[in-house]
């Protein structure tokens, strides 16, 4: 099922997953637990188990073919194309899994080329990706999701441009990282005062430890509130999981469904994922629907 159309109706709960670093009869724990699973495109690495250097494989071919896994398991796939990564090559690949069924695809920009090496990007904006998608199998696009950075620099720019992604044919949109409400909320404001018209997802992440949150905000240029530096510095061992359940909590009601990831991506979440939805209270299907209320809040086009 397309993901926007089940959020105009529900409450969603969908987590970011890489397929080759779980076991797949682990996969059996989150049916029924959550909509959809997100797969980021990832480059092949000298050490890696499934795809290793070299064998030549792009990210969204890898991407596309996790998806296969998650889909055989029974639960919605959502693979990412990136900007960074896709090439016009990779098009007729993406048109036969759209024509087999393929549902949904989360297209990001992708993280730069380390230098020196810049690298060649065939789509430099995340726009001409989303069209180019949507004219695929003529005109029977998937649900295209896209993201939004409510931690930009220059908001009003990042309101413009997630507003034009949407223009450009994306069917919902996925906020970056989010550890508690204060960060994003007032961006989603802002995004409904620009006319947002498609479902919402605010993405919490579940960090490992102190260290790991501050690498990734270091890296990635995401703020970390000081109560939450504090509560992992207070409690290492179960402060991940509070920290992230605090943040559903304030936030579940707040937008059209939550997207849960793991920051420490060499890890598998699934445990962790498992335990935080038996925490918040998430044992069964997930489904429930929106309040009168919730469904004003937050129109659709």
């Amino acid at each position: 099922m397309r993901l926007s159309d089940r959020a105009r109706h529900h409450n969603l709960v969908t987590v970011e997953l890489i397929p080759d670093r779980v076991v797949a009869s682990d996969l059996a724990l989150l049916r029924g637990r959550v909509d959809a699973i997100t797969i980021p495109a990832l480059r092949n690495g000298h050490n890696d188990p499934s795809y290793p250097k070299s064998f030549s494989i792009t990210p969204q071919r890898r991407s596309l073919a996790s998806a296969s896994i998650i889909n055989r398991a029974g639960i919605t796939a959502v693979p990412s194309l990136t900007c960074r990564d896709c090439n016009r090559s990779d098009l007729s690949a993406i048109a036969n899994q759209i024509a087999q069924g393929l549902g949904n695809v989360l297209i990001v920009y992708g993280d730069p080329y380390p230098q020196p090496h810049p690298g060649t990007y065939e789509f430099t904006k995340t726009n001409e990706l989303i069209r180019e998608i949507s004219s695929l199998n003529h005109g029977n696009d998937p649900c295209i999701g896209a993201v939004t950075n409510q931690h930009a620099d220059n908001r009003e720019n990042e309101i413009s441009r997630t507003i034009s992604r949407v223009d450009a044919g994306a069917d919902f949109i996925v906020t970056n990282v989010a550890f508690d409400s204060e960060s994003v909320l007032e961006h989603r404001d802002a995004l409904l005062g620009a006319g947002l018209g498609v479902p919402l997802f605010i993405q919490v992440s579940i960090p490992l430890s102190l260290n790991n949150v501050l690498f990734v905000s270091q890296k990635f240029d995401i703020p970390v509130p000081a109560h939450i530096r504090k509560k992992l510095s207070d409690d290492p061992s179960g402060g991940s999981l509070a920290v992230a359940a605090e943040a559903y909590e304030a936030l579940r009601g707040e937008a059209n469904g939550i997207h849960f990831s793991y920051l420490f991506r060499q890890r598998n979440p699934i445990p962790t994922y498992r335990h935080l939805l038996e925490t918040i209270g998430i044992a069964g299907p997930p489904l429930a629907p929106l309040a009168a209320s919730a469904l004003k809040t937050y129109p659709v086009a």
